[in-house]
């Protein structure tokens, strides 16, 4: 399967169909008008974009896109807007995964302390996740409740949100942050997915944190951040969920690795790290 490094420095392109849905989102207070408006044409964009839908070599231009309707979804969660309607008429396909807690399918909006709950546990799900083919296009927002050893309600709902445009009033961390207006559209989509062989997190990550110690491309020096439970960590919730917090917590960069797994549990089994052929 291909994987690749997708977040070279960006090329200027011609605007794309859902960067100009975004901007017309940001220039109107009345969103479901703006997305009725685009149904028909995001939907064939989206069909454009299929070959997205399994993991493979990845094109840009079609990276490029899904990364600018992310946006749009980060944008509607930021709105507290209910967006499963728009989602699914273009062709995304909904899911909560209630009940056992994913790190892969789930991202931590909100915990409930328990001392005496022995695992992580979904208490309410506060936002759907979308699937396109085996990509996972968002996580489920949800709340959770788990002993603090697993998931500290702090750091976990006020670390800084990793592979995220937006989720005011959330600190979050972005590649397209770093480029001005133009370039910053033409930021890959970062793939994660599921399928037969597992789950695949950032599969375009150079560096497999499956491998302990992991191995840097002999083009690149040492990596700067932390030990490799926290970049596991980091990795698996986009966010740090465990105290303490890692000093420096924003600054961070988990885009080069990668990981894949049989399962999402946390806390993250060794037995469940898998290396699937990757090139």
């Amino acid at each position: 399967m291909g994987g690749g490094g997708q977040q070279e420095a960006p090329q200027e392109v011609t605007e794309q169909h859902f960067s100009a849905v975004y901007t017309a989102l940001m220039s109107n207070d009345e969103p479901g008008t703006v997305l009725r408006a685009h149904v028909a044409s995001s939907a064939e964009k989206l069909a454009e974009l299929a070959p997205l839908r399994k993991r493979g070599p990845a094109v840009l231009a079609h990276s490029y896109e899904m990364s600018a309707l992310s946006r749009i979804s980060d944008y509607l969660i930021e709105l507290g807007y209910p967006s499963t309607e728009f989602h699914t008429a273009i062709g995304l396909t909904p899911f909560d995964q209630a009940g056992a807690f994913s790190s892969f399918h789930h991202e931590i909006a909100a915990v409930v302390p328990d001392p005496d709950a022995t695992q992580v546990t979904v208490e309410d799900v506060l936002w759907p996740g979308f699937w396109f083919g085996d990509l996972l296009f968002a996580r489920a927002g949800v709340r959770v409740r788990a002993p603090e050893e697993l998931i500290d309600p702090t750091v976990a709902c006020t670390s800084t949100l990793y592979f995220t445009y937006r989720r005011q009033p959330r600190r979050t961390n972005h590649p397209a942050h770093d480029w001005g207006s133009n370039s910053r559209w033409t930021i890959a989509f970062d793939r994660f997915y599921s399928d037969d062989e597992g789950l695949h997190f950032n599969w375009d990550g150079e560096i497999d944190l499956g491998d302990d110690p992991p191995v840097n491309p002999p083009d690149k020096p040492p990596h700067p951040d932390g030990p490799l439970d926290r970049r596991r960590e980091l990795l698996a919730h986009r966010c740090f969920v465990r105290a303490p917090m890692p000093p420096g917590e924003d600054d961070w960069y988990p885009y080069d690795g990668r990981l894949s797994l049989t399962s999402a549990d946390w806390p993250l089994r060794p037995e469940t790290i898998t290396h699937p052929r990757w090139s």
